[in-house]
């Protein structure tokens, strides 16, 4: 069941408490990373880069797979805005580092990253703020830099389950075209922009979600 946002009800807020209360069923649905993809695309995204290389994972949830993934090469950091989530990834990725903090509101210096990820977390962001959100990463990402993200896929929407997984939960998001735009206009220059489909059992079905790779051009 879908709706709208309760009147008055903090979107943010939402995603917190609704990922703090379903962090273990969550993980269980995240370590099974659907035949590889996510880590199909952290290879695409990091071919070349260096072992000392920074790399940060917004919206790191319980740091399985991608943060952990991501730590065994390179200097990883994780950001997410549970602390349920962030209490399994110390645990889970203790080679890594990370901080409870909202993506929107976290501020890191300009070209602290040779590469940034946003696995499914992007589309937990109000719409009307993603656009500052993937300038600041644009700004966080040296020259050379790679981004990815998952974007909503289909019609432009907010969308409220009061029962997702067993919790309240929300999402946000423009239609794939307005997405890469947005990317684009943040100061990203477009590699791949793919219609991936995943199976989350515990959800009863299959979703499609929008994949972007992007790079931070010279001049960017």
């Amino acid at each position: 069941m879908t709706s709208q946002l309760p009147a008055g009800a903090n979107a943010r807020q939402i995603v917190a408490d609704g990922y703090d209360a379903i962090a273990d069923t969550y993980l269980v649905e995240a370590r099974k990373d659907n035949g590889g993809l996510r880590e199909r695309y952290i290879r695409y995204l990091t071919e070349g880069l260096p072992g000392c290389s920074d790399v940060l994972d917004l919206g790191c949830g319980a740091g399985e797979p991608g943060t952990k993934m991501l730590s065994v090469y390179f200097n990883a950091s994780g950001v997410d805005i549970s602390s349920g989530q962030i209490a399994l990834a110390r645990y889970n990725v203790p080679n890594a580092r990370f901080q409870v903090a909202d993506i929107v509101e976290v501020e890191f210096p300009d070209e602290s990253f040779d590469a940034v990820t946003a696995f499914y977390s992007i589309i937990h962001v109000p719409r009307e703020l993603q656009p500052g959100l993937l300038e600041k990463i644009a700004g966080w990402l040296r020259v050379g830099g790679r981004f990815i993200g998952t974007f909503h896929f289909g019609e432009s929407l907010e969308d409220y389950n009061p029962d997702w997984l067993g919790a309240p939960m929300y999402w946000s998001g423009y239609g794939p075209e307005d997405s890469r735009l947005m990317v684009e206009a943040a100061g990203l220059r477009i590699i791949s922009a793919k219609d991936e489909t995943i199976q989350f059992d515990v959800d009863g079905g299959p979703t499609t979600f929008h994949w972007i790779v992007a790079e931070k051009a010279q001049g960017q």
